[in-house]
């Protein structure tokens, strides 16, 4: 059979870890036997895997693999946003930057300086999404990331928010004595990776390979250094 976007979306909220088919059923309201249908159609796209006698496991990544495959089926941002919450995008971001060597941190908040014309000395509360450390090539470098689980987001919206990273990024060196770069970058859902200002955009399924190619294409990246903070 065909995967049906509407039987994906309902059965999305239960790609966590290991379920029985007879619990998947019952909690989704699927049959077995379209349920069965439609693992195998899941599998097929490598979306979960059977384990043992009536079982299947889900990961992060394949619970964000549904979704993307859901949106490739013409799900609504609204159908996408009900099954997806904003945490397992951090949680997901996190732990591919943990399989690729990084400590992590989420939720990190930073106190930025105001612009002019504000009160001397008033600062401002920003947070961080996930922070990414590495000590590579005798520099600890950090790759500050703001995840957009968003469906669609305008370049204009996405130019903003690029801006906003790389303050985070500056706030964030000035405050951290222990790194000596900072990378701002946005994780999305769609498949489309860009550059805004020298920020990437990083699709979730892409960004294992974004991480491996990182330190090649530093040169085309934003970079906030210490050293020329400091000179």
């Amino acid at each position: 059979m065909k995967i049906s976007r509407s039987l994906l979306l309902r059965m999305i909220p239960y790609m966590d870890g290991l379920i029985s088919m007879d619990e998947l059923s019952s909690q989704t309201g699927i049959s077995i036997s379209v349920c069965n249908a439609m693992l195998n159609e899941l599998i097929g796209n490598g979306i979960g895997s059977m384990e043992g006698e009536g079982y299947v496991r889900f990961t992060h990544m394949d619970r964000i693999s549904a979704v993307v495959l859901a949106m490739r089926l013409n799900a609504s941002m609204d159908e996408v946003a009900r099954v997806l919450h904003w945490k397992d995008f951090e949680m997901l971001t996190a732990e591919i930057l943990e399989a690729n060597g990084y400590s992590t941190a989420r939720n990190v908040r930073v106190r930025a300086r105001l612009g002019r014309g504000s009160r001397r000395g008033s600062r401002t509360m920003m947070e961080v999404d996930v922070v990414g450390l590495k000590y590579v090539d005798c520099r600890n470098t950090a790759l500050l990331i703001d995840c957009k689980h968003w469906h669609y987001i305008s370049t204009s919206e996405l130019a903003r928010v690029c801006e906003k990273q790389v303050i985070r990024a500056r706030t964030f060196i000035a405050e951290r004595r222990d790194v000596d770069d900072a990378i701002p970058a946005v994780v999305v859902l769609n498949d489309t990776p860009s550059l805004i200002d020298g920020v990437p955009i990083v699709p979730i399924t892409r960004f294992r390979e974004f991480l491996n190619e990182l330190y090649s294409i530093l040169d085309e990246l934003h970079v906030v250094r210490r050293l020329e903070l400091e000179g």
